[in-house]
């Protein structure tokens, strides 16, 4: 630990903290999706697996900043140069992944409540760009050069058949197309929104918060510049610095922005609200009743009674059917307000008078709505 210097105590701090807020906020997602909405799915487990990711990384910068990394390489020896060069790199292989991860988490999550066909292709293109991308670049340092130790120790004698700047060009490619990936799920959730049956308001405020993804995408663009640092080899310890910074930041600020819409339900159960009611079955809505006892008057009897559709105070359970009720979407992961997402629908009711009575054969038609709590 003697050997941390210039920007080593900056680059502990700095990664261990964002290791940390991660982890919190990945917890916290668990504890909502398996507790309270009782909602789990691949979404979620993609998320751990990014932040699984991102703690290998910052150990690996760790030991990198342990043997000089952060420091200039003229300060340095080296054997210290290589070994803190080979921590990071192989932190880097995980970190890249974990970028992938997340943002495959975010399409997933989007894609449980997409009702649109265009909004899947584009989802399921953005998966399968980023994934792709990713992991030929985490793992081109280790296929690249023969052997695969030239990559931190340049004085070896080795075949690359992708130089040390053709790998930095292809690490930029995947930086854009991620902060590319970041500015479409930050924006379609509010196509995706506008197509589900849920209150104006809580389609702006769940759109609203999902778009705290333009914040990583801010983050991609600083680490798609601080790429070109790659290309150097003659203080690779130092100009690299805050490339590793800004790659860590992402990585957090991907799980924060993902993780903040799903923690509503949380946030209501904490305010005394509970989503139980709304979770045990996505399909079932709180309904309001109406008296319909007077459905078939006979008009002799009372020539001014009119058909009672006053509803009553009480709330039931009630299972919707017909219409849009499943639509395909999963909105049960969008539980919002006071546990539930608020539903309209409209009830129609056909009457049929008795044919003795004096009032003609004929039918009438009725519709109320039917507001889901």
């Amino acid at each position: 630990m003697t050997n941390i210097g210039g920007y080593g105590h900056t680059i502990l701090s700095v990664m261990w903290v964002e290791t940390a807020v991660a982890l919190l906020f990945v917890c916290l997602r668990l504890w909502t999706r398996i507790r309270i909405t009782r909602t789990a799915g691949w979404d979620d487990y993609l998320m751990v697996f990014s932040w699984l990711m991102l703690m290998p990384y910052t150990v690996g910068c760790t030991v990198a900043v342990t043997h000089g990394f952060g420091r200039h390489s003229t300060e340095l020896t080296v054997d210290e140069i290589i070994a803190a060069t080979k921590a990071e790199i192989i932190g880097q292989t995980f970190l890249i992944i974990g970028v992938a991860t997340s943002k495959a988490s975010v399409a997933i999550f989007l894609l449980r409540i997409t009702i649109v066909q265009w909004h899947k292709i584009v989802l399921f293109f953005l998966m399968f760009a980023i994934i792709t991308i990713c992991i030929i670049t985490a793992l081109f340092d280790f296929i690249r050069c023969d052997p695969v130790e030239h990559v931190w120790n340049p004085t070896l004698d080795a075949k690359c058949w992708v130089s040390t700047e053709g790998f930095a060009s292809l690490s930029i490619a995947a930086g854009s197309i991620s902060a590319a990936a970041d500015f479409f799920l930050a924006v379609l959730p509010w196509f995706i929104l506008w197509d589900l049956q849920m209150k104006r308001k809580e389609k702006r405020l769940i759109a609203a918060s999902m778009s705290l993804g333009f914040f990583a995408m801010v983050c991609g663009i600083i680490r798609a510049i601080s790429l070109e640092s790659l290309s150097s080899r003659s203080d690779y310890s130092y100009d690299t610095v805050g490339l590793i910074l800004w790659s860590s930041t992402e990585l957090m600020v991907t799980i924060l922005t993902a993780t903040i819409p799903c923690l509503r339900p949380l946030y209501n159960e904490i305010r005394g609200f509970s989503t139980h009611s709304y979770s045990d079955s996505p399909n079932r809505l709180r309904t309001r009743s109406y008296h319909l006892d007077n459905i078939g008057v006979d008009r002799e009897t009372d020539s001014n009674r009119k058909l009672n559709l006053e509803p009553h105070n009480n709330y039931s359970r009630a299972t919707v059917v017909g219409g849009k009720q499943d639509d395909g979407s999963d909105k049960s992961i969008l539980a919002q307000g006071e546990g539930t997402i608020i539903r309209t629908n409209v009830v129609s009711v056909q009457v049929e008078y008795d044919q003795e009575s004096q009032w003609p054969n004929k039918k009438k038609n009725w519709s109320a709505p039917n507001e889901g709590h």
